[in-house]
């Protein structure tokens, strides 16, 4: 699957088959009893809040279809502007494992190196275990409690990552 996957920055008319790969993969992970909907206000606006300075939200085709995506914005009330968040990545089931998590997180850390992060901040849930294997052998520490206030209660692993400056800034 990895040979054949495509990335690209969000388009409007990806915003349903995301919305249906991050409910579904909530509902997969058992969140459903642990938040009052498995689709927030911010997944609804996907699009628009990926439009913004300083964001942007990738997404993995193969085949022309979605598989999933995952995005850099800035961390919602951190007290540090250069600490970026990684948002929202979810994969269809046959997708992991595959390496398009891998292909969404190298984008992500790519894209906020070029925005001039210096932190990667990401929250998570410990059901998602190949997501923290992800995290874990791609440099994020695990932190002993959230930073910022991204609105996630539901999360219970906060993992950081530092970031180098982009190679063509050297």
């Amino acid at each position: 699957m990895l040979n054949r996957t495509l990335l690209r920055p969000i388009e409007r008319h990806d915003v349903a088959a995301l919305l249906d790969v991050i409910r579904d993969a909530r509902s997969q992970y058992g969140l459903a009893t642990r938040v009052e909907s498995l689709l927030e206000p911010a997944d609804l606006a996907i699009y628009d809040t990926y439009s913004k300075r300083r964001t942007i939200y990738f997404v993995a085709l193969v085949d022309g279809e979605v598989m999933g995506g995952a995005g850099i914005a800035p961390l919602r009330g951190g007290d540090d502007p250069l600490t970026c968040e990684l948002q929202r990545m979810y994969l269809k089931r046959e997708a992991r494992g595959q390496g398009v998590g891998t292909l969404l997180l190298d984008a992500c850390l790519d894209a906020a190196r070029r925005f001039w992060f210096v932190r990667c901040y990401a929250e998570t849930v410990s059901e998602m275990g190949s997501a923290l294997k992800l995290y874990s052998r791609n440099g994020f520490i695990e932190l002993p409690r959230a930073i910022g206030q991204t609105g996630h209660a539901h999360n219970d692993r906060w993992l950081l990552r530092e970031l180098k400056a982009p190679q063509e800034a050297l």
